[in-house]
């Protein structure tokens, strides 16, 4: 038994390595979308013809670069890298998330994260081999819209606005009190420019939390009022914040830090701590 115990564990640490160099590749390709939606967002609000998009819309863009595809390729083993990490913390939680009911939500929220990311895995490998993908702007109104048929379909959306706005809430939090720099292993790196790197930190995670919080707040009026069209995702939110008051201001500032936010997930790639086995 301890001969059999030994070989796995041996096994785990063999392997161990190349997944942790997936997981920091998935990383940097979330950096790189999201960096691009940010950029986009910015390009817009500064009048240089940027646009509002979402991840889906940022592969879509960057299909159009010179070595596209090459560039899609790489990011569809990034997305798939970033899968597999989130799908290890859910399951053999490494960091120590544990059973209780703040634990295990943040688990089942990674496990639902990697679903998402895979999905965009295809997306963009898709748009690799094919040259195309179906693409609606807003596929979450179409998605809250069969949630809605469902049974009791008004309270699971009203349900999943509030799991948003708390996610929402704890990375305002997160930012606030840089909750994040315990993931992070500056060793080498002198103090102030570790102050920078919490400074990207703190405005990144701040704007995606923000974007969830309206995201959130619309999820929940739409199951109040029983409509679907009312859903927004991260293209409708930048747009709902360019047609507020000072709306070129707002858009500018969320799109910088959503700009940020790449950034601080290139970041990661770099110094997060990663700890594929348990």
């Amino acid at each position: 038994m301890s001969t059999a115990k030994s070989q796995v564990e041996w096994a785990g640490r063999r392997v161990a390595p190349g997944l942790e160099v997936l997981a920091r590749f998935g990383y940097a390709s979330k950096g790189v979308l999201y960096g691009t939606v940010g950029f986009l967002a910015l390009s817009l609000a500064l009048g240089g013809g940027g646009s509002t998009t979402d991840t889906k819309g940022a592969l879509l863009r960057l299909q159009d670069l010179p070595a596209g595809r090459i560039l899609l390729w790489l990011l569809v083993v990034g997305l798939v890298g970033y899968t597999l990490w989130q799908v290890l913390r859910a399951v053999l939680d490494p960091e120590h998330q544990g059973t209780e009911p703040k634990g295990l939500i943040k688990r089942a929220g990674y496990l639902i994260s990697g679903g998402l990311y895979l999905t965009l895995a295809v997306f963009s490998a898709r748009l690799a081999a094919q040259g195309s993908a179906p693409y609606t702007q807003n596929s979450q109104a179409q998605t809250a819209s069969k949630v809605l048929h469902l049974p009791g379909g008004q309270l699971l959306l009203g349900l999943t606005g509030v799991i948003l706005l708390a996610v929402a809430a704890d990375q305002l939090y997160s930012a606030y009190r840089a909750r994040f720099m315990k993931r992070m292993a500056f060793t080498d790196v002198g103090a102030h420019y570790q102050d920078t790197l919490k400074r990207v930190g703190q405005v990144g995670i701040a704007a995606r939390g923000l974007l969830l919080t309206i995201m959130g707040i619309f999820l929940l009026v739409a199951a109040w009022r029983d409509q679907a069209s009312i859903v927004i995702g991260t293209s409708g939110a930048l747009g709902w914040l360019r047609h507020q008051p000072a709306g070129q201001f707002l858009l500018g500032a969320v799109a910088l830090g959503t700009l940020c936010y790449g950034v601080w997930c290139v970041i990661q790639a770099l110094y997060r701590r990663i700890k594929v086995m348990n």
